[in-house]
């Protein structure tokens, strides 16, 4: 037994009770959760995260010339044209137009680029980008209640009835607690007509306590 008594087992088993409270427990709220709000402590009743995701799509067109390039040299190469050249098909080929397109893929799922370029005369003719970028926005809702306290009432009493006509008269303390139990405490004196002219003072004191009855909604 004591051997299963350790460090590394205990705090096994809290881990294991913490993800079991966290799967259970909707809205991500465990017991007794406290939350902050300008030094102040609140319960939290709720929890709610939410992602959304908003596409955004958008087209740049570019043309030829607004994009910079330069020509390197690296080696001269002496090539010998042949003696028949189609040339027809060198100008078909020198003036067609070709197209590169190309998809780039954002990290993260958050979108797709598009790349498309005309190519002619051995030159960029135009590029467009076709840009479809998911816009996440994080919605964050927490219902929060202020924790409950123990509080304390004063006041006054009084009884009348016909025969005495003031019967007592005292002061009393109310104390609610934080689980809504109400306990009183009071004290005071009680008048009793004898003769119906005379009477007598008698101090009392008295207390009770009360619990809070719940009805089903």
């Amino acid at each position: 037994m004591k051997k299963l008594l350790n460090f590394k087992n205990i705090a096994i088993a809290a881990l294991i009770i913490f993800i079991l409270l966290q799967w259970f427990n909707p809205g991500d709220i465990l017991p007794g959760k406290k939350v902050y709000i300008e030094g102040k402590a609140y319960e939290v009743i709720k929890h709610e995260i939410d992602t959304i995701d908003i596409v955004k799509t958008k087209v740049v067109t570019k043309k030829g010339e607004d994009i910079y390039h330069e020509t390197i040299v690296e080696k001269e190469v002496q090539v010998q044209v042949p003696a028949i050249v189609d040339t027809m098909a060198l100008l078909k080929d020198y003036y067609s137009k070709v197209l590169y397109k190309d998809t780039l893929v954002l990290p993260d799922s958050l979108g797709t680029v598009s790349i498309l370029d005309t190519i002619t005369q051995n030159k960029i003719l135009g590029r467009t980008f076709n840009a479809s970028v998911k816009q996440r926005t994080i919605k964050e809702t927490m219902i929060v209640k202020e924790l409950p306290k123990t509080q304390v009432y004063y006041g006054l009493t009084g009884g009348f009835n016909k025969e005495d006509v003031v019967s007592n008269v005292g002061a009393g303390l109310l104390i609610k607690t934080k689980k809504d139990k109400i306990y009183n405490l009071g004290i005071g004196v009680a008048n009793r007509v004898s003769d119906g002219t005379n009477g007598t003072l008698s101090p009392y004191i008295g207390g009770g306590v009360y619990w809070k009855i719940k009805f089903k909604k």
